[in-house]
């Protein structure tokens, strides 16, 4: 859940509260310069209500309350000026405008996405699967397609990648890892009930975990601390086809594989190369572009 929404949604504000956060909404530009003090002068309020109202919405003062939400507030304001994830085309379009269309939305999201990722995040989620016996990778929906990419990636370097069309057999495969095991957790909301059973199991037996999900706070970001977020742009049913939610998830698992395949590139590279060329040796192409 964005910052925004639990000062908006939040059922459990007073009157005068609401009022607060009314104010910090329609002062966003303004507020890197605002102090809890002129904030409480320009309500009538004192600093010590403003104050309250930032821990009723889950942080531990103004100042944190302020940082998150500026930094939530820059995101917002990157990229998606001038396509909507969620109407990226209509239907006047033509076939060429349509395309267009697309090509600028795969565009925006990759560098939304960038203007997400933590390097440091992404170091330590290919260090986890480096030093994982096995990975387990949980999804629901069309991203358990992109997961199956990331497999076929993987297992060409020996690396082990289990993924399960049944979210009962993954909770059954939690309750009986190792230690040594790695779980990739993927879901846009963070609330999908089925992945949230797994994520507690695995949290219970001390299991680490890798999330993929929305920015902001949820449900499931809220049990580890390694997490990757995508491109939090579309709605959940409100859109034209999960178009830039499936293209963030499929880069992030790109540059997970990119980045664990680093690890030990050269070495990497003779892996794949001599056991693809076994495999494929019959592979024969006339276009000399694509020829090996």
């Amino acid at each position: 859940m964005l910052v925004r929404e639990k000062m908006i949604e939040s059922p459990y504000l007073t009157e005068l509260e609401r009022t607060i956060a009314t104010y910090l909404l329609e002062n966003e530009s303004s507020l890197k310069n605002e102090s809890a003090r002129s904030i409480a002068q320009k309500l009538y309020v004192s600093p010590s209500t403003v104050i309250r109202f930032c821990q009723k919405i889950g942080f531990e003062g103004y100042n944190d309350f302020r940082e998150a939400f500026l930094e939530e507030a820059a995101y917002l304001n990157r990229h998606f000026n001038n396509i909507d994830p969620n109407r990226p085309f209509f239907e006047q379009d033509s076939s060429e405008v349509i395309t267009k269309k697309i090509g600028s939305l795969y565009q925006e999201t990759i560098a939304d996405s960038l203007s997400l990722l933590s390097s440091s995040e992404l170091e330590k989620a290919s260090e986890m699967i480096y030093k994982s016996t096995n990975v387990y990778v949980c999804s629901a929906g069309d991203t358990l397609e992109m997961g199956r990419t990331f497999r076929n990636r993987m297992i060409k370097l020996g690396k082990n990648v289990i993924i399960d069309d049944r979210i009962d057999n993954l909770f059954y495969e939690a309750c009986h890892a190792k230690e040594s095991d790695c779980f990739i957790l993927i879901s846009y909301s963070g609330e999908t009930s089925s992945l949230l059973r797994i994520a507690n199991k695995l949290k219970e037996r001390k299991i680490e975990a890798i999330v993929i999900t929305s920015y902001g706070e949820n449900s499931l970001s809220n049990l580890f601390s390694c997490k990757l977020y995508i491109s939090t742009r579309e709605k959940l049913v409100d859109n034209l086809g999960n178009f830039s939610t499936l293209i963030s998830v499929s880069f992030m698992l790109d540059a997970l594989y990119a980045c664990y395949f680093s690890i030990n590139y050269e070495s990497n590279i003779q892996i794949r190369r001599s056991n693809s060329f076994e495999f494929e040796y019959k592979r024969k192409s006339q276009n000399p572009l694509i020829n090996d």
